[in-house]
């Protein structure tokens, strides 16, 4: 019996605490290296529907491929991280937020 499919709360946890200790980003192969996982790892959980809304993703070059990638937290996600919400708190809120824009 392998892992379980899908992504894994302990890597979305993992990239998430790293980033919170870097408020001005870092480039996908630093945030991969310093997580233990590959770029690729990185970028699937990054695109996924659990971060994406967390974070800003200045990309370098091609869009589709892009030479480099600078991840941050968003600014509204530090704040609230450093008043005390959890990350699910969060993810609450912008699922609202989600609903009543459509």
């Amino acid at each position: 019996m392998g892992r379980k499919p899908g992504l894994s709360a302990e890597k979305t946890g993992r990239i998430i605490g790293i980033l919170v200790a870097n408020p001005d980003g870092l480039w996908l192969r630093e945030l991969a290296r310093r997580c233990g996982c590959t770029h690729a790892t990185i970028s699937r959980y990054l695109n996924g529907p659990s971060l994406k809304p967390l974070i800003l993703d200045d990309a370098i070059g091609n869009p589709e491929r892009p030479a480099l990638r600078l991840i941050r937290l968003k600014p509204f996600v530090i704040e609230r991280l450093q008043q005390g919400q959890s990350f699910d708190q969060i993810m609450r809120f912008l699922r609202l937020m989600n609903k009543i824009e459509k």
